[in-house]
């Protein structure tokens, strides 16, 4: 099993979440944290806000399963224009897989 964090602009949030629910993939968390990336923030007007808005996904998933809800994440979150649309911009998100070695449900007890 693998571990998908995905951390992403609020306003492509539904956007992803539909995509993956288009692709079979329901079961998530959704968390509000703020944070920067290579933008290191943004200025509005004389005001610098060194962190951002964002919301991160977490996902967990049969190996099987990543590459594709990745490719999803990536398409569904990326805010190209409609002239390039496979082109991001700064500040789009950032995806990272990791191992998971367990999981338990609470109610059952299952391993």
């Amino acid at each position: 099993m693998k571990l998908i964090r995905a951390i992403i602009r609020p306003e492509s949030t539904q956007r992803v979440i539909e995509a993956l629910e288009k692709n079979n993939i329901y079961a998530m968390t959704r968390m509000n944290v703020t944070g920067r990336g290579k933008e290191m923030g943004i200025t509005q007007g004389s005001i610098r806000y060194t962190e951002i808005p964002k919301e991160m996904l977490i996902i967990v998933l049969p190996d099987d399963a990543v590459t594709k809800a990745v490719r999803v994440i990536e398409t569904a979150a990326r805010t190209g224009t409609k002239e390039y649309p496979a082109s991001g911009n700064l500040g789009d998100g950032k995806i990272f897989v990791t191992d998971v070695e367990e999981s338990h449900t609470i109610r059952t007890g299952e391993k």
